[in-house]
């Protein structure tokens, strides 16, 4: 019986052990508990986390430069002579740096210094010994101080035609250009275009890197950046988006491109490019209040298109050709029963030139032309807008208004001849 004790006792201190070392076991390797259930080890292996993909929200992808092929000549064009890449936007992507766009377009964007001379007026008072009577202004003394200006260019072809603002380098006595590897080269002003304040200069160079063009024209909406030399901060770049395209010029009816990209004084004549470093205009002035009142956010530039066709002109003929009709016009006024007098229809033609191609047509002086080729005659600025970026030999139809009749002339339009240079009217034409 003591036997039969010490052997239940054994087998108590036997099992007691084996579901002890059975507890440790399963602690410490757990595969091989679960091998003795049927299982494999990735079975009871706990999961883990599969990292999430790349999103756009958990981060950026930076879009990739992409290399644009190099060209020489007038760097207007697909191939127009790009020695760095500018950024692309591939498919899903979020570009987060402009560096590589304005790597692009920065070395082509140079400084313009400029000598004038203005005069100023100064009055020559006499006071007198009353202390309540004002002075007494005896004379207005004019004299010539000279000054220096600063404005912008863009090299738009590798053998050095630069573009910048007529407004720039009017009345200069010396021109002078900054590069941007920090040499100062003399130039010589090729020609120029008071209405679209544009000009072209030449400096003394080869091979130089210029800006790539926009094949396309800018949109209302893109990104846009301007490089230029503001206030004297050279290599300046400021970014904003293209708020309006076809801003008329009420000044010369030119189109202009309205930005809120900062553009300030010394700004003029530079770059705006697009978010892959291209040119799409050039910057020309900012509309503020009053002349010191700061930027408002509406800037204006010259689109690249206009750009392109005064340069190739001025190089080739010395001075931009557009066509002409011969004929003075104003916006039509404003009837006392009219309910919108701000809406105008058409545009008065206030004189005709002898001789013009409005005169061999049959316009005549009360004629209100309410369209072009089938096309609305809005106001007179459209109107100005369309034909001088008609070409000459261009053969239009008006439509036009007289005595409350529709007439139907057929003009061809000829070369607007220089200012000094038109066919004097029979009569006195009234201003615009």
């Amino acid at each position: 019986m003591k036997n039969f004790y010490r052997l239940i006792q054994f087998v108590a201190q036997f099992v007691t052990l084996g579901l002890a070392l059975a507890f440790v076991a399963t602690l410490v390797a757990p595969q091989w508990t679960a091998r003795l259930r049927g299982q494999t080890a990735s079975d009871s292996s706990p999961p883990t986390a599969v990292p999430a993909p790349e999103t756009q929200t958990t981060k950026p992808h930076i879009a990739q430069p992409a290399k644009r092929p190099a060209g020489s000549g007038m760097g207007f064009g697909p191939s127009g002579g790009a020695r760095n890449p500018a950024a692309t936007e591939e498919a899903g992507s979020i570009t987060t740096s402009y560096s590589s766009a304005v790597e692009a377009a920065a070395p082509a964007v140079v400084s313009i210094f400029v000598d004038k001379i203005e005069q100023q007026k100064q009055s020559r008072l006499l006071r007198t010994g009353d202390p309540n009577l004002p002075p007494v202004v005896l004379a207005q003394v004019v004299t010539n101080v000279p000054v220096q200006s600063l404005g912008s260019g863009v090299i738009v072809s590798d053998d050095g035609y630069v573009l910048t603002n007529y407004h720039v380098v009017k009345s200069a006595t010396n021109i002078s250009v900054g590069m941007p590897d920090g040499r100062s080269l003399p130039t010589k002003i090729i020609g120029s275009d008071e209405e679209t304040d544009l000009a072209v200069l030449k400096i003394d160079v080869w091979n130089q890197a210029t800006v790539p063009i926009a094949e396309k024209p800018a949109a209302v909406g893109d990104v846009v950046l301007a490089l230029g030399n503001p206030f004297g901060f050279d290599r300046t770049v400021t970014m904003g988006i293209v708020s309006a395209v076809g801003r008329i010029n009420p000044a010369n009816g030119e189109d202009l491109i309205q930005t809120d990209a900062a553009i300030n004084s010394g700004n003029s004549g530079g770059a705006l490019v697009n978010a892959y470093g291209e040119l799409v205009g050039i910057n020309s002035n900012t509309f503020s209040p009053s002349e010191n009142s700061g930027n408002y956010g509406i800037s204006f530039a010259i689109p690249v298109a206009t750009a392109k066709k005064v340069l190739d002109q001025i190089v080739r003929y010395g001075h931009v050709i557009r066509a002409w009709m011969g004929a003075s016009y104003r916006d039509v006024p404003p009837s006392s029963n009219d309910p919108m007098p701000v809406v105008t229809n058409g545009a008065l033609v206030t004189a005709v030139e002898t001789g013009s191609p409005a005169a061999k047509a049959g316009l005549k002086p009360g004629d209100i032309i309410t369209r072009i080729d089938g096309k609305w005659v809005p106001n007179a600025l459209i109107l100005r807008n369309r034909e001088a970026h008609l070409a000459p030999g261009t053969k239009v139809t008006a439509t036009a208004q007289r005595n409350g009749q529709s007439l139907q002339l057929d003009l061809e339009l000829a070369e607007r001849p220089t200012p000094g240079a038109r066919p004097q009217a029979g009569g006195q034409p009234q201003p615009d």
